[in-house]
C-alpha cells in the first residue's frame, strides 16, 4: 500500500473518494474525507461558508490540503491540515462547524493581493462602515440591526480590502448568538432581516472602533490616521505573513476614512446614532 498525498493509506495507493477541489481569492485548496456522505455534507456547505461572489476555480496546485477521518468505531472524526491533524470531535456538526472556520482562516490568512480584517462591514448611501471587532465582541449583532435599518450588507465576518483601500463584499450568512444561548450561533440571511446585499467594492469613509459597555453612550472620538492604523492591525489577518503589503494597504484605506473610537450600549439607540455620525461626518 502507497499512501496519498494527504497521508492516509489507500489499497490501490489513490484516494478512495474524489476529494472537494477549489481555489478561492487566490488560494487553492482540496478537501478530503474518507466518507462520501460528509464530503457531500461539506460540498453544499460550501456556498454558505464562502460568498458566492468568489470565483471558484480548478486550481493547479492545492497550498492547502484538509482530510477528514471518520473512526466509526470510536465515534470520533478526526480532521487534518497538510497531513498535521489539528482537532478532533466526536459529534460530526460542531466538527463541519469547524472546518468552515478553519477554511474561511486560511482563505483570509493567504488570500492573494488582498486583505482581511476580522470585522462587520455595511454600506450606507454608497460609502463603507467597517467594524472591526474579534469574536464575541457583539459586531454581528450590530451588523444585523444597521441592515434592519436599511444598511446594504458586505460582511458580518471579513473586510475584505484591495490594493486601492476599497472594502469588497464577503456576503456569508449572518452568524448571530445569543438566540439560544450565547455560543450558539443561528445563521440567517440578510433577506430575513429585511436587508440587501452589496455587489459592488466602495471606499471606505468610516471605520468604528468599539467595545460594548452596559449604559454607555454614544461619545465619538476621532483618531489620528496612525493611531487608527495600529488598531485596525489588531485585527487584521495577515500581518504577519506579509508585513509590508498588509501595512500599505491598511494605510492606503485609512488615508481616505474617518477612523473613530466610542463605547457603545444598547445596540438599537447606537445603531441610530452610528447612521447619524455616518451622514454628517466628514473627511
Amino acid at each position: 500500500m502507497r499512501s496519498n498525498n494527504l497521508g492516509f493509506l489507500t489499497e490501490s495507493g489513490k484516494p478512495e473518494l474524489q476529494p472537494i477541489r477549489f481555489e478561492a481569492y487566490g488560494v487553492g485548496i482540496e478537501i478530503g474525507c474518507n466518507n462520501s456522505l460528509i464530503l457531500r455534507e461539506i460540498e453544499s456547505r460550501l456556498p454558505r461558508i464562502i460568498p458566492k461572489e468568489t470565483k471558484h476555480l480548478k486550481a493547479k496546485k492545492f497550498d492547502h490540503l484538509f482530510f477528514i477521518k471518520e473512526i466509526p468505531t470510536d465515534n470520533l472524526f478526526e480532521i487534518y491540515k497538510n497531513s498535521k491533524k489539528i482537532e478532533w470531535w466526536t459529534d460530526k456538526n460542531a466538527l463541519l462547524d469547524y472546518l468552515d472556520s478553519q477554511l474561511r482562516v486560511t482563505i483570509a490568512e493567504y488570500a492573494v493581493s488582498r486583505v482581511f480584517i476580522h470585522a462587520g462591514v455595511v454600506s450606507w448611501k454608497g460609502n463603507a462602515l467597517v467594524i472591526p471587532g474579534k469574536s464575541y465582541s457583539g459586531k454581528t449583532t450590530l451588523t444585523a440591526e444597521l441592515i434592519k435599518r436599511g444598511a446594504i450588507y458586505y460582511s458580518d465576518e471579513y473586510a475584505v480590502i484591495d490594493e486601492r483601500g476599497y472594502v469588497h463584499p464577503f456576503p456569508k450568512m449572518l452568524s448571530i448568538r445569543g438566540i439560544i444561548d450565547e455560543f450558539t450561533q443561528v445563521d440567517f440571511k440578510p433577506e430575513d432581516l429585511g436587508g440587501k446585499i452589496g455587489t459592488e467594492p466602495l471606499p471606505v469613509k468610516l471605520v468604528l472602533i468599539t467595545e460594548f459597555e452596559k449604559n454607555a453612550v454614544w461619545k465619538p472620538s476621532r483618531l489620528k490616521t496612525g493611531e487608527g492604523i495600529i488598531d485596525i492591525l489588531r485585527h487584521t489577518l495577515p500581518t504577519r505573513l506579509k508585513p509590508a503589503f498588509t501595512l500599505r494597504v491598511i494605510s492606503k484605506m485609512a488615508k481616505h476614512a474617518v477612523i473613530t473610537k466610542s463605547k457603545r450600549g444598547e445596540v438599537g439607540k447606537f445603531a441610530q446614532d452610528l447612521i447619524h455620525y455616518m451622514e454628517t461626518v466628514s473627511t
